[in-house]
Formats: structure tokens, C-alpha cells, sequence
């Protein structure tokens, strides 16, 4: 836990809040606002997630964090935020655990995406469907996937403001509260986050929404769920398509970014 005077124990009741807030804009944004733009304007709709996801969700998420820190009465110099936020180096152990950590992530979800084709194959279970409903559409065509220039800035708010605010912030608020069940609770809290997937998605995310959390807790160490994070989110679309046999982490990023990656394979 965080050797820090000033930290205070948080409750069930300010960590549903904190992320409670968050999730019903999430759900505005991707049942609201996304198909109001997609029946009433050409606006594409991953621009307009970029867009609105990055202003009114992961910026605010990013924003809010130092607001609750300096809430805190703590100093805003780079020594105590990277304290705070253990942001600290990254050794040996941090590394292996990052590296074992994502892995595993990519090998259970492999595990549910293979067991969920043999149900589906043998007792007629619906097929897995890896795409969020707000993210399906047609995919990019000539100067649209200029549109992933946007995702730039969203990509770097989307990792670093949530990994700041519910790992950074929020775990080690909860652990004095929760003790070693504290990343449990903080995964429970980021699956709701992102009900709003879908149950498909949702189900084959949830190695990754409890073991950042967990490693994290281990570790004590933010940086480690910014790396885990970005790797699963960011992988370079480019390489992934010009493969022609890929491999697994190539084939799971398909299902979960098929739509990307084909626009972008068209675009070659």
C-alpha cells in the first residue's frame, strides 16, 4: 500500500460513485450520441467516438484525477505525483510480471474465444461477436483513415486516464479500505465500466479487467497497467495487417479490431 499520510480509505459507495459517473457517460456517448450521428449526419461513427470519447469521457477521466489530487491537499511537483500515482521505475520483477501479466491476458482470451466455438459448433451457442455495438460499421475508405489520426491523442487519454484514475487514484485509496481484496473490487467496478461492450466483448475482456488490477496491486505499480493497457489497446495496425499468417496475439487483435484492420488492409 501507499506509505502516504494523506491517503484516505475509500468505501464501496465513493469507488461506485467514482466509476458509476464515468460509466453512465460511457453509455450516453455509445447508445446516445453515436447512433444520433449515425442515423442524422455522414459523420463517420469511429470519428465520432474519437471525438466525443476523447472530450466528454477519457479527457474529463484524465482532468478529474488531478482535481481529486489536489483535493488532497497534495503538492503539484513531479516527485509527489509520480509517488501518488506510483509512477515510480520500472525494475527487473516489474518487467517479467508486465510481460507474464500480458501474455496470460492473451492466452485465456484464446482459451474463451476457442471454447466459445466449440459451443457454438456443438450446442448451437450464438457466435462470439468481438465487435462493440457502437463500433460497428463500414470500414475505412481513401482519406477516412486519415481518421486514425485522431486516435492518437484519444489512445494516449484513453490508457493514461483511466490507468491514472482507477489504478493510480482510486486502488490504493481502496486498499486501505479492502486490504488485499481491493483489486477485485476495483475489477468488478472497470467490468461494469465497460458493460457497454456488450456481453460478447465483455466476457473476452475479463482476464484482461482482473489481472491489470491484481498485477498492479502486486506491484505496486501504475505503469504497469499503462503498459498492459496500451498493449492490448495499441497494437501497431499496420504490421497486424501485413501479416499473412497471424499468429495468436495477431488473430485476437483481429477479432477484437477486425474492422480496423480491414479498412486499413484495403488501403495498401
Amino acid at each position: 500500500m501507499a506509505d502516504d499520510s494523506k491517503l484516505k480509505p475509500m468505501g464501496l459507495g465513493l469507488s461506485i460513485v467514482l466509476f458509476g459517473i464515468p460509466s453512465v457517460v460511457f453509455f450516453l456517448i455509445t447508445r446516445v450520441l453515436i447512433p444520433y450521428f449515425r442515423e442524422n449526419s455522414s459523420t463517420h461513427p469511429i470519428l465520432v467516438w474519437f471525438i466525443s470519447g476523447g472530450l466528454f469521457l477519457f479527457i474529463p477521466l484524465f482532468v478529474l484525477t488531478l482535481i481529486l489530487y489536489k483535493s488532497d491537499k497534495y503538492d503539484l511537483d513531479m516527485k509527489t505525483l509520480i509517488m501518488r500515482f506510483r509512477l515510480t521505475e520500472l525494475h527487473r520483477q516489474d518487467w517479467i510480471w508486465s510481460l507474464c501479466a500480458f501474455l496470460l491476458i492473451l492466452i485465456l482470451m484464446g482459451v474463451i474465444m476457442g471454447l466459445w466455438k466449440l459451443l457454438s459448433l456443438h450446442l448451437g451457442l450464438m457466435p462470439l461477436d468481438t465487435t462493440a455495438p457502437f463500433l460497428q460499421f463500414n470500414p475505412l475508405r481513401g482519406a477516412e483513415v486519415l481518421f486514425l489520426l485522431v486516435w492518437i491523442p484519444f489512445f494516449f487519454f484513453n490508457i493514461v486516464g483511466e490507468e491514472l484514475l482507477w489504478r493510480g487514484y482510486i486502488l490504493p485509496r481502496q486498499e486501505l479500505t479492502f486490504g488485499r481484496y481491493a483489486w477485485f473490487i476495483n475489477g468488478i467496478l472497470w467490468t461494469f465500466f465497460h458493460l457497454f461492450f456488450g456481453l460478447h466483448l465483455l466476457i473476452l475482456l475479463l482476464p484482461s479487467l482482473f489481472i491489470i488490477p491484481y498485477v498492479v496491486y502486486r506491484r505496486q505499480k501504475t505503469l504497469i497497467g499503462i503498459i498492459i493497457h496500451a498493449l492490448l489497446n495499441g497494437v501497431d495496425y499496420g504490421v497486424i495487417a501485413s501479416s499473412q499468417k497471424p499468429t495468436m496475439v495477431q488473430y485476437i487483435i483481429r477479432k477484437r479490431y477486425g474492422v480496423l484492420l480491414q479498412s486499413m488492409e484495403k488501403s495498401e
